[in-house]
């Protein structure tokens, strides 16, 4: 029989433990966890509305405006202005940002490999379709929710 509480004290520490290793490397390079987070989507998808960057994180658009100032002074993403709708603001990664994001994404993945070592194929299939089923079923429940 299987200890719910003993799960999840250690699924908590676990997801502790990997989640801080993964953002050191992020802590090393000046950014905070939502500022990363901001630049990987942008990274990821392209040029966003600051509306679209705020539902994404989930949270208020003035808090999206002060992240993406925070970014802006560091030379890593730009606004501009909508011709069509002056009320819409356009945000993208700088050359710099770019730049920034691919070497922090090898970063990330050198990490990731390090963390996947002690595992073999057939662990790692395991793994991810695991983790796959996890987060599809928060996504379900976020959705229902949202």
């Amino acid at each position: 029989m299987v200890d719910q509480e003993q799960v999840l004290e250690r699924l908590d520490t676990i997801f502790s433990r990997i989640g801080r290793l993964m953002r050191r490397q992020v802590a090393d390079d000046s950014l905070t966890y939502a500022q990363f987070a901001v630049l990987r989507i942008l990274f990821r998808e392209g040029p966003l509305a600051m509306g679209a960057i705020a539902d994404r994180l989930a949270i208020s658009l003035a808090g999206a405006t002060g992240l993406i100032d925070r970014l802006v002074v560091q030379g890593v993403v730009q606004r501009t202005r909508s011709r069509e709708d002056r009320r819409v603001v356009w945000v993208e990664l700088s050359q710099s940002g770019r730049r920034r994001m691919h070497h922090l994404q090898d970063e990330r993945h050198q990490q990731m490999k390090h963390l996947l070592k002690p595992l073999n194929g057939g662990e790692i299939e395991t793994l991810l379709t695991l983790l796959e089923k996890i987060s599809e079923s928060v996504e379900d429940r976020n959705e229902a929710n949202g």
